[in-house]
């Protein structure tokens, strides 16, 4: 069996978080091979075969996991072992081996984990455009509490992420108007501002655009709606 390949991030104290890329699974076609999600149009057998394959190459319990029916809300809940499709848009957690998964195929997937000197915890969001302005990160941040640190992963970036008026504009106005040059969205800089503005002290960044990627990250804008989809997942150690 071929293992998903992953992309670690070495946050300090108690914590597990990986972005998934598109290789090591089991999926063909425009889902080839690591994709996450069942909602593509992917075969269900073979999506919940990478499900597994991701857990099992970051060493949690493909049983305990745990997702949420994503649907461009602020709405971030308490993740729940194995439990899965409740609405929302971000996951978050205080009990150890419970894996927690938020997907994304241009959107920046997120990760927070509440620094040292209290109970370890983590959250894992997926912060579109709709997301950003509608307070997802916030939520998020709120659960976790200040002075945290957050790694954004993966994501369309400012290369490519042409947006009109209707998008451009409320983004100019909550995250500053450098965040849109020409008719370039960066959602890299709306999501670091969004948490730093949301009390977390340490902010890293992938900084790698979806769609510039093809063979390591799904994207919505580069193949549109027939593709599959990536993710983070995370988890208290």
């Amino acid at each position: 069996m071929t293992e998903a390949t992953v992309l670690s991030w070495p946050v300090p104290g108690p914590y597990v978080v990986a972005f998934s890329t598109r290789n090591g699974g089991s999926s063909d076609g425009p889902f080839a091979s690591l994709n996450l999600g069942r909602k593509t149009g992917d075969s269900v057998e073979r999506v919940d075969e990478n499900r597994r394959r991701l857990c099992t190459a970051v060493g949690a319990d493909y049983r305990q996991l745990a997702l949420g029916f994503q649907h461009h809300s602020s709405t971030v809940n308490r993740a729940r072992a194995g439990i899965r499709g409740t609405p929302g848009d971000g996951l978050w957690s205080e009990e150890p081996g419970v894996p927690m998964l938020a997907l994304a195929a241009d959107c920046a997937p997120i990760a927070i984990a509440r620094g040292p000197g209290r109970r370890p915890a983590l959250a894992v969001v997926h912060a579109g455009r709709i997301g950003l302005l509608g307070g997802v990160v916030e939520t998020a941040v709120a659960a976790i509490g200040p002075s945290s640190s957050a790694v954004i992963g993966p994501a369309i970036g400012p290369c490519c992420y042409e947006v009109g008026p209707e998008v451009s504009g409320p983004f100019r106005a909550r995250f500053g108007t450098d965040v849109v040059r020409g008719r370039k969205l960066d959602i890299w800089t709306a999501a670091e501002r969004a948490l730093r503005e949301a009390g977390v002290a340490r902010v890293e960044r992938a900084d790698l655009c979806t769609a510039c990627h093809p063979e390591l990250f799904f994207s919505h804008r580069r193949d549109g709606a027939t593709r599959g989809v990536h993710g983070v997942i995370g988890y208290v150690a």
